[in-house]
């Protein structure tokens, strides 16, 4: 029992410090690189392309880095800007809907190319289908809500 404890103990802390050391360097990296014309350009390029599924360009940003990093990498990053920018409910609701289903899209879809899908179909699948359902559940979300109000 007490083997199995030092190994559960060891594990976790390995696994701690090695998400320390992969999130704490993108947020360094991302907090410096946030003020650049270079980081504003791409996040209003990217503000464009996700306008369509409903997010402002203040929520633009922690839906890049959830989009690139993932969740779990990015999820530090994407907390921070939810409070830093006081985006609204519902700009969280269409941002968590729509990096549910395409985070880390360079990672995943590495494996499906690995396995000999194209890359362009396997992202461009995974962006569009997301699109898709982000769209109708922010339209359903959106339908309760002013019902729920009325």
């Amino acid at each position: 029992m007490a083997d199995l404890l030092r190994t559960f103990v060891t594990g976790s802390l390995d696994l701690l410090l090695r998400v320390f050391l992969i999130v704490v360097p993108i947020m360094v990296v991302l907090e410096l690189f946030e003020g650049t014309r270079p980081f504003g350009a791409v996040v209003r390029a990217w503000a464009r392309v996700v306008r369509h599924v409903g997010l402002n360009e203040r929520s633009a940003a922690p839906t890049l880095i959830g989009f690139l990093f993932g969740l779990a990498y990015g999820g530090g990053v994407i907390v921070r800007d939810i409070r830093r920018h006081d985006l609204a409910r519902r700009q969280v609701f269409i941002m968590s809907t729509f990096l549910s289903m395409v985070h880390a899209i360079a990672e995943d879809s590495l494996v499906f190319i690995a396995l000999g899908a194209g890359a362009f179909w396997v992202v461009a699948y995974r962006i569009v289908w997301a699109a898709l359902v982000t769209l109708a559940l922010t339209a359903f979300a959106s339908l309760v809500v002013r019902r729920w109000r009325a």
